[in-house]
């Protein structure tokens, strides 16, 4: 379902969020928000979201009764300028994490991401074999509703960016568990689809971003970075870095038994696309979840 409301952001140093032209910049900030947090903590996410200045907005790890009718009210409470619209496409994909895609510019919903996207029978079938009992038996490891993905393309003066937000299987103790065969799985049927967008429609550039969960090594991460027929170079991971220009961790892990460790990316398609900047917005704020959003500016390369 798409909503379309009436929003804007506060000029920052980075310049303000717009309708754009071609030649202009594109600020997509992606985020794992771990449930309902523009619901349960309206007010923090207002303020974090008004900061990080979005064109693009990816939330991945949504719960499903944090819909968009509800995001939208909340994008509607942030301060905002004349003339503003924002766009949502909220994901049927997941189950309890459901993947959210909203825009300042004109968004296509895909009809690739916009059902289930299911499991290969045969690998959900291995992946339950794999499991131990009391995994099987666990509701939030079910695969019934669909991998937690995403995707839509973006309008931006001419120019059609494809965008993808995914929340792949988390945890597993090795590269053999059936939590990383799981998430090996995901990566492969997220970059089949995409190359299926590709083969029915053009698309100027990609952005895949999501918490891929990078605890077991990087083959889901180098899964999804392609390559992709017409963007042949594969995608590249933007490099982003905290405020002080050395920590590169996504998950704040302090406190408990999981290091912290980058894993939220935005890959992007280097040949048409330049990052021109970006940073890992560190909130120090346990009411927003452990997660950081990732913030990145994107300029279409001259052709």
């Amino acid at each position: 379902m798409n909503f379309v409301i009436r929003s804007a952001w506060l000029l920052l140093a980075l310049g303000s969020a717009c309708v754009h032209a071609a030649d202009e910049g594109i600020r997509i900030v992606s985020w794992n928000i771990s449930d309902d947090v523009f619901v349960s903590e309206r007010e923090a996410f207002q303020a974090l979201i008004s900061q990080a200045a979005p064109d693009v907005l990816l939330l991945d790890e949504v719960a499903p009764t944090a819909d968009a009718a509800k995001l939208a009210k909340v994008l509607a409470g942030i301060q905002h300028a004349e003339g503003q619209t924002w766009n949502i496409e909220f994901g049927t994909s997941g189950g309890r994490q459901r993947a959210v895609i909203a825009s300042l510019d004109p968004l296509e919903a895909l009809p690739e991401f916009s059902s289930i996207v299911p499991y290969p029978d045969a690998d959900r079938q291995y992946i339950l074999e794999q499991m131990p009992a009391r995994d099987r038996n666990n509701r939030s490891y079910s695969m019934d509703h669909g991998i937690p993905v995403n995707g839509a393309i973006v309008s931006i003066g001419g120019r059609r960016l494809l965008t993808v937000i995914a929340d792949l299987q988390c945890c597993g103790d090795s590269p053999e568990s059936w939590q990383e065969y799981r998430r090996r799985v995901e990566a492969r049927e997220i970059r089949r689809l995409v190359r299926q967008v590709l083969e029915r429609t053009r698309v100027d550039g990609i952005v895949i971003a999501g918490d891929f969960n990078i605890v077991n090594g990087a083959i889901p991460l180098v899964l999804l970075t392609g390559p992709y027929h017409s963007h042949d170079t594969g995608l590249i991971p933007a490099e982003l870095y905290h405020s002080d220009g050395q920590a590169t961790w996504t998950w704040d892990g302090r406190g408990t038994p999981f290091p912290s460790s980058a894993i939220d990316f935005q890959l992007y398609s280097p040949r048409p696309l330049e990052m021109q900047s970006g940073f890992v917005l560190d909130t120090e704020s346990s009411r927003t979840g452990r997660h950081r959003p990732l913030v990145a500016e994107y300029a279409w390369r001259s052709e």
